[in-house]
């Protein structure tokens, strides 16, 4: 613990002395520092603690120098559990202070982590952490407490002082959850800290090898292929963990019964630790123990805490090493008694296994000797084999030698011969005789002796035992049985009665021990039993020879005659039996010839005497359990034990004897003589069951070692899945329901299979039906349910089993299952995809419903109703949907032209179809239009139809609404940049023309709005040369340089774009006047998934001082005319002017003339002003007059020569028509008539920017009213500018013609056409110039603050004198005054405004000064700079506003005299005659009185309602007498008294006869009334009133303090009062 300290004075000492460990009874000494830090000595005094248990030595006086220390102990004697404080006090000459001493109890403190967590675990696997526990206080004891799946290690523990300890922290989660657990540690007196942990966990995913079901519920088949038994195979399969989380993978081997006998597949690592996203590779190793045994076996892979399993299935096929003989027969010619004859046998192991052989034949007691017993053979090794025939007696000799194979069936060789002498020649046997024996085997000929056979076969009639010859038994049996030819009803031919005869110890070995046994006849004929004689054998049989009768038996005996001590013998005798006859060849034939018989008898003994015990032996064998094969009751099984002699002397052997006799061994006994044996055990039982048996063997009579038989008796048993019933899942009718049912072979034989099924309605089929299942297979049959109706499937199936025939065993399966109708249903039914652009993909997803029991097999097609030029995809085209199951349908839509599409989506089910899903959509292309143009900067004035025209929006619109062709979709708009070949491939093409202006002039801009028209968003890119990544020498070829410089002088903003739809868009056109002449540009429109637009821009600029004729097109045409017209209508070709001098022109008329001359003299086509001048940045129109007589289209060329200039020919078309004949021209340009877009600085807007008048009369007057509000935040002023042309000035009237609108207010602009008196078609432009009020009063008041500052220099002068001098050194001979630039004492004097003259008015050139060397003044020029003058203001340039007007004036003739619709003032066309009677005006028809009495009633109705209109009645009396007071009507005529008598009840026939009488006035002139008169003087003043009154409402609607579509209100008055009433 570190001491604190503390200064007081110059003294330094510790602070406080405190006791943490302690124990009551024990003495503890700390110590107090005291050092002088002070510069000057110091006396310090203190005294001892207060409290007993402290103490220190005696006080005294302490002296401590400047840096000395002095130490003073105290010590501390507990003497309880408690709480001790106490002070020692110091004290200097100027001060006092304490230092605490105390004794605190021991406290308890640990450090540990506040939590701590686990990232995600898998389950069953363990996660580990660690932490470190700190001790911070003294020793202690600490327990830890925590829950599952949470565990501490160690648990409990003591931490020393200042300790620490090292904590492991293990989670191992049980399931898939998070766990949030508080882990308490106790320490100390009973103190506690909470810890945190928390985990994840998580169930792990496995994969074994690629995830593919190779077979029924197996994920990976491991084939092993054919193995030789004795050998070992391994095959690896791979186990991913395709999860974040660790996984312990454990692999089962779930086998049982019989099966569980012979393990063959061995995985020997079952658990595995798997890493997230790794794999490990398992080996499984295959040792096949029995041979020719085809083996399954199945491994469960599981991680750790997850039910679901992966399947590997193992397959392999044991096979036996293949041992072929060069031959089965070897047959030995006739040989002389007692002469050795040899022939050569060929034994070769066919396969690579290596295997051991045994030539079960004692070459030392046989006559057939072989110089090779047994032997090894590696694989592929052949070894050949000499074999000897010595014939001890003339008889013939057949015997069948075994050859014992390990692990292998025996094979067997057959050796023929026979001996004789020269008194004796028996028959000889050959192959031919054999295969005749074996033949009368089988008919039960051979029981017969040779004499008889020859009258049998004589006799036909002869009934015959058949037999089962000795060759068609299995060759273990041959081996294994005590007969050689065995048949069902008869035994052997001839018989001993054992096979083996143990002497056992013969101790006293030269004396002859003996045995007996017995030799059967079981023929019908004599034979004779003859046994090899060896004379050097120990072992003997008397007699030798011997003739047994038919059915009689012999008995021979045989002696043991040892002759060495301590030693083990053993041979195997042989005896020869035939038919006596055959002893004689002439006695028998070919036919009746039979082989002979031979039965061995293994003899074995030992002479071991007393105290000498046999020598251990030295063995080897090749196992040490025997494991049999699979057996059927009362059927064999074998296997072979493999014993080798390893020493060097003989060793014998003995098995004993099974006591059940289930289990027997050949040979029981025997002697291996340094070489190897091979016996063969064979497992014979009736039961079925397993069965065990230790297999005991003694060596050398004294060690014995013991070898486990394992068996079993197996039959037909197999595994039905879900314990024999099979469930089909609902079906659909007229559909088939397959259903994979599993079988399983229990046994380890194969098992046979037949299906046996009970179906009255044969809806029900197996396939296969018959088969074969390998051991510890699971074969898995389709089961197919077709139901024809609506059924319940109730069927009992049977199912033999069997391993052979004849042992057959019967299973039942149950077959259930429901037909049902099957549907399918969308959701929803309808899918809109809407609106598409032509190319796009668009998608959705709709769920596929079952709303029935069974499950549905559905195939989808498509119906289109209508176009089908549309790609539509079903991710799924067929399928299955489970019962009452939901599937997602992905359905992909493209469009692929323009139009509405309807298709509907068919599904198929069992041949009945049904609409499950309708799909709509349309399919279109971005559409874009232009729909207003505005000119602004210098091409203000600049009408809105010549721009339309010059920019051919026409012909862009047309291009943009048609389909764009398929090479212009090759290319989306963000990859078009891309292509460097040249896009003049583009069909489209249209020119912007910027016009013309001079040079250095501002540049040419032009605001184009740009609307997207179509029902898709639009996004466009204008392409220049460097966006298609073009070369500009491939794009302009040989102008280069001026290419480039035309790129630099236009430019588009924006140049790329979106528009939804309904949107518009403003675009910035510019071109840059630079250089004089034309500059072209082309440049590519873009629309994504649309048009392409080739656009080629142009601009001109003029040299100043020069006009530029601008023509827009080379073709102009007239509107069509009547044929015949007496009064065809002028029409006007306008020439514009682009220069900023005046040009001339003159229209050549030779063409014209042509053109006459080409219609018999007659002017179809007339120029009214061949010659003419335009004005600078003017229009000229040309009058032309268009008198067609034939129904056609004409076309003149029409040369128009530039004074000055070149001469320009302009086309001209235009169409006669007959009357009521429609144009075949096409009509001019579809200009809108409204603003689009406001711009940034405009000021107001018309409600119309243009009027069409239509076809009106001549001399008449017609007047359209527009509006124009102010859009600004300021108040404006307008002016009308009607003189844009000569012809608009003359034509044209505006009212009124200027004005103020205050912020967003309107007014009505009357705009009349002027009587004419000449058809003509209209088609001009006024200008509306607008001006801000603010800004123009700023610049009138900057313009006048310049006009004062200009008049305030002109009449401002600056005096300027010289060094005062004496007066008598001035020069008085001058009168003025002027001083030198030096004499700058004085400033300028204020300006003086007198009328009187002024110096002022001096040349402001001249200067005068006076110097002291001269007497006269001179005049010269003065040297000061000039006064800087300020820069005039610039006007603001106004907002021009631009009012198309159009119309056709046709001659009045035309309309029949019905000009009720249109105001004719007849005033000013005819002067009135007061000689001529004038016309009675016309009465007016029902309809006009109608709709002036409704207008009328309405006004005055609001008239009524109008409070204003009260308030003005009442003042009437004190306004000044109006206007039209002022008209005083005339003396009435007699024709009006006698009007004014008419009474009131004229009634409705005498208004019809005036009518009448009015008709017939119209033919006769009549006199006119003197009111007429009045009536038409009136009659401008009272279509003024009219005019403003209509005006007035029409304004009040604007502005909406009028609504016109009101519904009308009736207002009821109140009943009149009754003094009202006159009687």
């Amino acid at each position: 613990m570190t001491t604190a300290t503390s200064t007081r004075n110059g003294i330094l000492l510790t602070s406080q002395i405190t006791w943490n460990t302690w124990e009551p009874g024990g003495e503890y000494t700390k110590v107090i520092k005291i050092k002088n830090v002070d510069t000057k000595t110091h006396k310090i005094k203190y005294k001892t603690p207060k409290n007993k248990c402290f103490s220190t030595k005696y006080p005294q006086t302490i002296t401590l120098c400047s840096g000395n220390t002095a130490k003073i102990p105290i010590t501390f004697k507990p003497l309880e559990k408690e709480l001790y404080s106490d002070q020692v006090e110091f004290c200097t000459r100027t001060d006092k202070f304490t230092v605490n001493v105390q004794a605190v109890l021991p406290r308890y403190s640990i450090d540990l982590p506040h939590s701590l967590g686990f990232e995600t675990c898998g389950i069953q696997t363990t996660a580990i952490k660690t932490f470190t526990l700190v001790n911070k206080s003294i020793e202690t004891y600490f327990k830890w407490s925590v829950a599952a799946p949470f565990s501490i290690e160690p648990a409990l523990g003591l931490l020393p002082e200042r300790g620490h300890c090292d904590v492991t922290v293990k989670f191992t989660p049980s399931e898939a959850h998070v766990y949030d657990s508080k882990a308490v540690v106790s320490f100390g007196n009973d103190q506690h800290k909470d810890f945190f942990i928390s985990g994840v966990g998580k169930h792990p995913y496995i994969m074994v090898g690629d995830g593919k079901i190779e077979e029924e519920s197996v994920h990976q088949l491991l084939n092993f292929g054919d193995v030789p038994i004795g050998t070992s195979t391994s095959k690896v399969f791979h186990v991913k963990n395709m999860s974040s989380v660790n996984a312990n993978v454990s692999i089962s081997h779930q086998i049982s019964g019989t099966v569980a006998m012979d393990k063959v597949f061995v995985c020997k690592r079952r658990q595995h630790m798997i890493k997230p996203y790794s794999s490990i590779s398992v080996k499984i190793d295959f040792l096949p123990t029995i041979e020719k045994m085809a083996y399954t076996d199945y491994f469960y892979i599981s991680p750790a805490g997850f039910p679901s399993q992966c399947v590997v299935k193992c397959v392999g096929r044991s096979t036996a090493p293949d041992i072929k003989l060069s031959t089965s027969i070897l047959s030995f010619k006739y040989a002389e008694l007692n002469t050795e004859h040899k022939q050569y046998l060929t034994i070769s192991n066919q396969s690579n296994v290596k295997t051991s052989y045994q030539i079960v034949l004692d070459s030392t007691e046989s006559v057939f000797k072989v110089d090779q017993n047994c032997g090894t053979l590696d694989g592929k090794e052949e070894r050949t084999i000499v074999v000897k025939f010595v014939p001890l007696q003339a008889i013939p000799y057949y015997k069948r030698i075994p050859i014992l194979l390990h692990r292998q069936e025996p094979i067997f060789l057959d050796l023929l011969g026979s001996g004789y002498t020269n008194e004796i020649r028996p028959a000889r046997l050959i192959e031919h005789d054999l295969e005749n024996f074996v033949e009368k085997v089988r008919t039960g000929l051979s029981m017969y002796p040779p004499e008889v056979q020859a009258g049998i076969l004589a006799d036909d009639k002869t009934i015959l035992s058949p037999g089962v010859p000795f060759q068609d038994q299995p060759p273990s049996s041959q081996y294994f049985t005590d007969v050689q030819m065995m048949t069902e009803s008869t035994t052997m031919h001839v018989t001993a009665d054992i096979e083996t005869i143990d002497f056992a110890k013969c101790r006293a070995f030269q004396k002859v021990h003996h045995k007996t046994v017995t030799v059967t006849n079981h023929t019908k004929g004599r034979v004779t039993a003859i046994w090899n004689d060896n004379p050097e054998s120990v072992f003997t049989v008397l007699p030798t020879e011997c003739d047994i009768q038919p059915y009689k038996s012999a008995s021979f005996r045989v002696n043991f005659h040892p002759q060495k001590p301590n030693q083990f013998y053993g041979a195997d005798l042989e005896c020869t039996t035939f038919y006596k006859s055959m002893r004689d060849a002439q006695l028998v034939n070919d036919d009746t010839m039979c082989a002979s018989w031979s039965q061995s008898v293994y003899c074995t003994g030992e002479t071991f005497e007393p105290g000498h015990e046999p020598f251990l032996p030295r063995y080897e064998t090749d196992t040490s359990a025997i494991l049999f094969p699979p057996a059927l009751p009362d059927q064999p099984v074998y296997r072979t034990l493999l014993l080798r002699n390893q020493g060097d002397t003989p060793m014998s052997f003995v098995f004993e004897d099974d006591p059940m006799g289930i289990f027997s061994v050949k040979p029981m006994t025997g002697v291996i003589y340094n070489e190897v044996c091979i016996v063969m055990v064979r497992f014979l039982a009736n039961q079925s069951r397993s069965y065990q048996h230790n297999l005991a063997c003694t060596l050398n009579t004294k060690h014995k070692i013991v070898f486990p038989c394992v068996a079993a008796v197996e039959l037909p048993t197999a595994w039905l899945e879900n314990e024999g019933a099979m469930v089909f899942k609902p079906s659909c009718v007229g559909s088939v329901t397959e259903h994979c049912y599993g079988v399983r072979n229990t046994s380890r034989l194969p098992l046979h299979f037949e299906w046996k099924l009970h179906n009255q309605d044969n809806n029900l089929t197996v396939s296969p039906l018959a088969g074969v299942i390998l051991p510890n297979d699971t074969q898995y049959q389709s089961w197919k349910f077709s139901p024809k109706d609506e059924s319940v499937l109730k069927a009992m199936n049977v199912l033999s089993i069997f391993h052979v025939k004849n042992n057959r065993r019967k299973l039942t399966v149950s077959s259930m299952g429901q037909a049902t109708k099957a549907s399918l249903e969308c959701l929803p039914k309808k899918v809109n995809f809407g609106i598409s652009v032509v190319g796009e993909v668009s998608s959705e997803t709709v769920s596929l419903h079952n709303p029935y029991s069974c499950t549905a097999d559905y195939e989808l097609s498509l119906e289109y109703d209508g176009p089908d030029h549309c790609d539509i995809s079903l991710d799924k085209t067929s399928g299955s949907l489970s019962a009452y199951g939901k599937e997602e349908l992905y359905v992909t839509y493209q469009p692929l032209s323009q139009a509405n599409y309807n298709v509907k989506v068919i599904c198929t089910i069992n041949s009945q179809r049904h609409t499950l899903l309708t799909l709509t959509g349309e399919g279109v292309f971005p559409k874009l239009s232009f729909i207003d143009i505005r000119s602004v900067g210098i091409l203000c004035n600049a009408s809105k139809k010549r721009i339309w025209d010059l920019f051919s929006l026409d012909l862009l619109n047309k291009h943009l609404a048609e389909a764009p062709d398929p090479t212009e979709l090759r290319q989306l708009m963000e990859t078009r940049s891309n292509d460097r070949t040249k896009p003049f491939s583009t069909k489209a093409l249209a020119v912007v023309d910027f016009g013309s202006n001079t040079v250095g002039s501002d540049p040419s801009k032009v605001v184009v709005v740009m609307k997207n028209s179509g029902k898709v968003s639009s996004s466009f890119r204008f392409l220049f040369p460097p966006d298609l990544c073009l070369d500009m020498a491939t794009w302009a070829e040989d102008k280069v340089e001026d290419a480039t410089r035309a790129q630099e002088r236009f430019n588009i903003e924006p140049r790329e774009g979106t528009i939804k739809p309904g949107d518009t868009l403003s675009l910035m056109f510019t071109y840059r006047h630079g250089s004089e002449g034309i500059e072209e540009l082309p440049i590519l429109l873009k629309l994504s998934r649309g048009r392409e637009i080739m656009l080629q821009l142009r601009g001109v600029t003029v040299k100043s001082g020069l006009a530029y004729p601008q023509i827009a097109h080379k073709s102009h045409t007239l509107q069509p005319v009547i044929i015949g017209s007496n009064c065809p209508p002028i029409q006007y070709y306008e020439l514009y002017n682009g220069g900023d001098s005046q040009m001339g022109y003159e229209v050549m008329d030779e063409s014209l003339a042509q053109l006459t001359h080409e219609n018999y003299g007659c002017e179809i086509m007339k120029c009214l002003q061949p010659t003419g001048r335009v004005q600078p940045h003017s229009i000229a129109q040309i009058p032309f007059l268009f008198s067609p007589l034939e129904a056609k289209t004409y076309a003149v060329k029409v040369p128009i020569m530039i004074v000055g200039g070149d001469t320009y020919t302009i086309t001209i078309f235009g169409e006669g028509i007959t009357p009521g004949q429609h144009s075949t021209v096409q009509k001019g340009s579809v200009i809108p008539d409204k603003q689009a877009v406001l711009l940034d600085n405009q000021l107001a807007v018309l409600s119309n920017e243009a009027i069409d008048f239509g076809v009106v009369p001549t001399f008449s007057v017609s007047k359209k009213i527009v509006f124009i509000t102010n859009t600004s935040k300021e108040h404006i002023t307008f002016r009308w500018n009607t003189n844009t042309t000569p012809l608009c000035g003359e034509v044209i009237s505006v009212s009124p013609n200027s004005g103020t609108l205050a912020p967003s207010a309107s007014t009505t602009i009357e705009v009349s056409l002027l009587p004419s008196s000449y058809p003509a078609i209209f088609d001009l432009d006024i200008i509306c110039e607008l001006t801000d009020n603010s800004k123009e009063a700023a610049y009138v008041e900057t313009l006048a603050q310049y006009a004062n500052t200009l008049e305030e220099d002109r009449i401002t002068f600056t005096i300027k004198e010289a060094k005062p001098q004496t007066p008598d050194k001035i020069d008085k001979s001058r009168d003025n005054w002027a001083a030198t630039e030096t004499l700058n004492k004085y400033h300028a004097l204020p300006p003086i405004r007198a009328l009187a003259p002024s110096p002022l008015d001096r040349p402001e050139t001249r200067e005068y000064c006076c110097t002291k060397n001269t007497k006269h003044c001179s005049t010269k020029k003065r040297e000061s700079p000039k006064k800087e003058q300020p820069s005039p203001p610039v006007p603001e340039q106004p907002f021009y506003l631009h009012l198309r007007i159009t119309g056709q004036v046709a001659d009045i003739k035309l309309f029949s005299g019905d000009l009720g619709g249109f105001d004719v003032p007849t005033a000013g066309i005819i002067e009135p005659d007061t000689e001529t009677e004038l016309e009675i005006p016309r009465v007016a028809s029902t309809t006009e009185v109608s709709t002036i009495s409704n207008v009328l009633s309405f006004v005055l109705k609001s008239l009524l309602d109008d409070v204003d209109v009260h308030t003005a009645i009442r003042n009437l009396s004190k306004e000044p007498i109006p206007f039209f007071a002022q008209i005083t009507r005339p003396q009435a005529t007699e024709l009006d008294v006698i009007e004014e008598e008419r009474s009131v009840e004229e009634t409705t026939e005498e208004l019809a006869e005036a009518e009448q009488s009015a008709e017939g006035r119209l033919a006769e002139p009549s006199p006119v009334p003197a009111s007429s008169s009045f009536d038409v003087k009136l009659s401008p003043l009272i279509t003024e009133i009219l005019g403003e009154t209509v005006a007035n409402i029409i304004q009040e609607t604007v502005q909406k303090e009028l609504v016109l579509t009101a519904r009308s209100r009736t207002i009821a008055l109140p009943p009149r009062s009754p003094h009202h009433i006159q009687m």
